[in-house]
């Protein structure tokens, strides 16, 4: 899958949160936990020095492309971060995250993640179950989808639109007054 693809359905795993009482997280800014879902759908191709997390620039310098060029040449692309141990990493960023910006910022980058590695799963390629194992599918080969292709425009085109949905969602029932 495409960056824009992980990203959108990162956004979209936030139909979880969502779920949650309003009640139970009343002070929760709905974008900003669009913002870390979506870092957190990068994070995996963090193994890959082409990915557009490694390709991000602060000042024409490139912080994270040292780091995704380490780890690809250590590990290879779709190792580690994209099997059940990076879900474990996902949970300490997500975790030490929540210090700072409130739980339901780090559930949100942990959902990212492993919206990350679900897309994944139901490409061509599959992921590991765990680093140098069997892989997995979430499709029937004749159904997995080839990155770029139409089918996974389609894949966008959902994840965007239920993204949307709950962005809007969210805004109306921000909106309301309470009596």
């Amino acid at each position: 899958m495409t960056w824009r693809t992980h990203a959108a359905c990162g956004v979209a795993s936030l139909w979880c949160v969502a779920a949650l009482p309003a009640s139970a997280f009343p002070s929760a800014n709905f974008g900003l936990l669009a913002a870390v879902a979506a870092l957190g759908a990068l994070l995996p191709d963090l193994d890959a020095p082409v990915s557009k997390l490694s390709a991000w620039s602060l000042g024409g310098i490139r912080p994270l492309y040292p780091v995704a060029r380490a780890v690809s040449a250590r590990l290879g692309h779709r190792g580690p971060l994209h099997s059940w141990p990076g879900l474990v990493f996902a949970a300490a960023m997500g975790t030490a995250l929540a210090v700072f910006l409130g739980a339901l910022a780090g559930v949100s980058l942990w959902l990212g993640y492993a919206s990350h590695l679900a897309a994944d799963a139901c490409t061509v390629s599959g992921i590991p179950l765990s680093p140098g194992r069997r892989r997995l599918w979430l499709l029937p080969p004749r159904l997995r989808i080839v990155t770029g292709s139409p089918p996974e425009d389609i894949v966008f085109a959902a994840a965007s639109s239920l993204a949307l949905w709950l962005l809007v969602a969210h805004l109306g029932l921000a909106q309301q007054p309470t009596n």
